[in-house]
């Protein structure tokens, strides 16, 4: 193809779309690069084997640039992602739960970290084609003539994929470079330190590398999970608790999910003690200590002897405030989040206030609290399971739990699988309401086609018998929350029932 022009409208005034303008909403350098960040993992390529999610951030002499492998954007969509207030969301579906949520971050992200950028990107669903938009915001620093003549000419232009670009072989993707900073000094190894606390979720669960380049210096930063040390004996599993929540927006109820205890190191001298206060797997919040007088979560104001307090809650279902350094603390969702949290929380503030480091008496109630508050918190909810569970009469075939919760193994069916889970020899679906696991075999998959090979009734029993085997493990640990030793143990008990059943 030969090099083509698409008219860019920022639809603003000139000034507005400067640093002096959106660039100075805010927004702190390193929480600007993590916007960008943030909308990388937005439009990432969806998980495959072969495929890991790279984002690369260079940090130079007057530069910084950050790079992805994912879905990139067509000439449609970086006109629409560079526009004020609209989200690719209106051309495009999302792929997943978004980070970015206000159609702002990736324009305010740019413009607080320098007056110069420079895009390139290419389309998942165009090949050969890279776009290219470079604009140069001193150029919009005024309102005079010459300015608005800039403004009013502003192009892109669409060629062909070369190598000399900086998204070299990647067949898909985006660079966003920002020149002629206004911050002089990012710190490589502060930036990765704190994209590891923003992102530390999908760092540790999801295909994702994220790596800081010093560019002087030649080195590279990964950003890796990262671990708390915590007070054997003192956490508090929020996931347990059943806690929900109605969603503001959809009105959906929603999970609080998580967990709080007390630190080994006291956080009291470097600040770093409180609660991390994540939305779709990113931290909104970090080291949240306000009190719930103020509109927080803490049932105490905070001091020095408090610092053991921590804690890393997933509350979905509040609403953050426009550039995410904080929730909405005036919607009905997070009120509710405080009215539930507050007694788990107030149990570990007065742990951190009981504890002390070189009294071994004091060490040992503080813990014993909390394992008090924990078992009667248990207690109370068994109750309520208790009472609904007699609300369904309980079948003659069902595999009860010790803790009274049941549920029953429907026959496997056998079907194909669509294109997401085509590889996979089966899957399973546990349904809330009638508490029944179902199991489906697929009939596309290599275990399934050596069957039909020799049409074993033998093979087709194994078959089955195996994807039982593996689903029931399987949703004791993701719904029961059995550890790995214990749901070896419960299904193996349950198949030699099953069995010997069966053998009868």
């Amino acid at each position: 193809m030969s090099e083509s022009e698409f008219k860019i409208d920022l639809r603003t005034g000139n000034q507005f779309w400067t640093p002096k303008g959106l660039g100075a909403l805010g927004m702190d350098p390193y929480r600007a690069i993590a916007e960008l960040v943030a909308n990388s993992l937005d439009w990432r390529i969806e998980s495959k084997d072969d495929i890991n999610q790279l984002i690369n951030i260079y940090i130079g002499k007057g530069f910084i640039n950050v790079m992805d492998n994912g879905v990139g954007m067509s000439e449609k969509e970086l006109q629409n992602a560079i526009q004020v207030s609209v989200a690719n969301d209106t051309i495009r579906k999302s792929l997943r739960i978004r980070k970015g949520m206000f159609g702002m971050g990736m324009k305010v992200a740019c413009l607080t970290l320098g007056w110069k950028i420079k895009i390139h990107t290419r389309s998942i669903n165009e090949k050969g084609t890279e776009h290219y938009l470079e604009i140069d915001t001193r150029k919009l620093d005024n309102n005079d003539n010459d300015k608005s003549s800039y403004r009013n000419n502003i192009v892109g232009i669409n060629q062909k994929i070369t190598m000399k670009s900086p998204l070299g072989e990647w067949t898909s993707g985006t660079s966003i470079r920002v020149e002629d900073l206004t911050h002089k000094s990012i710190n490589a190894i502060f930036l990765r330190d704190s994209l590891q606390e923003i992102f530390n979720p999908e760092i540790g669960y999801e295909k994702i590398k994220i790596s800081v380049i010093d560019v002087e210096l030649d080195k590279t930063y990964e950003c890796k999970k990262t671990e708390v040390a915590i007070i054997d004996g003192s956490k508090i599993n929020l996931d347990d608790y059943n806690l929900f929540v109605k969603d503001d927006e959809t009105g959906k109820k929603t999970q609080i999910k998580g967990w709080i205890g007390l630190l080994k190191v006291a956080g009291a001298g470097s600040g770093k003690w409180g609660l991390h206060l994540f939305k779709n797997n990113q931290v909104i919040e970090r080291y949240h200590q306000l009190p719930i007088k103020l509109g927080g979560l803490m049932t105490k104001n905070p001091h020095p002897t408090l610092a053991r307090t921590y804690g890393e809650i997933h509350i979905d279902m509040c609403k953050p405030s426009f550039h995410k350094v904080g929730f909405d603390y005036s919607t009905n969702s997070w009120h509710e989040v405080q009215k539930l949290l507050e007694p788990h929380i107030g149990k570990i503030m007065d742990a951190a206030l009981t504890y002390k480091a070189k009294d071994n008496q004091k060490k040992e109630q503080a813990i014993k609290s909390i394992q008090k508050h924990k078992k009667a918190t248990k207690k109370a909810i068994a109750k309520v399971k208790g009472k609904k569970e007699k609300e369904l009469d309980k079948p003659e075939n069902a595999i009860t739990l010790s803790d009274g919760q049941w549920f029953i193994i429907v026959e496997p069916i056998f079907e194909n699988l669509n294109d997401t889970d085509k590889n996979k020899p089966w899957t399973y679906h546990f349904r809330e309401k009638s508490k029944e696991l179902a199991i489906i075999i697929n009939k596309q998959s290599a275990v399934y086609q050596n069957y039909l090979s020799n049409e074993s009734d033998e093979t087709l029993e194994l078959i089955t018998n195996w994807a039982i085997s593996e689903c029931l493990m399987l949703l004791l640990i993701s719904h029961f929350d059995f550890l790995l030793a214990d749901a070896l143990n419960f299904r193996n008990q349950q198949l030699a029932v099953l069995y010997k059943s069966e053998e009868e």
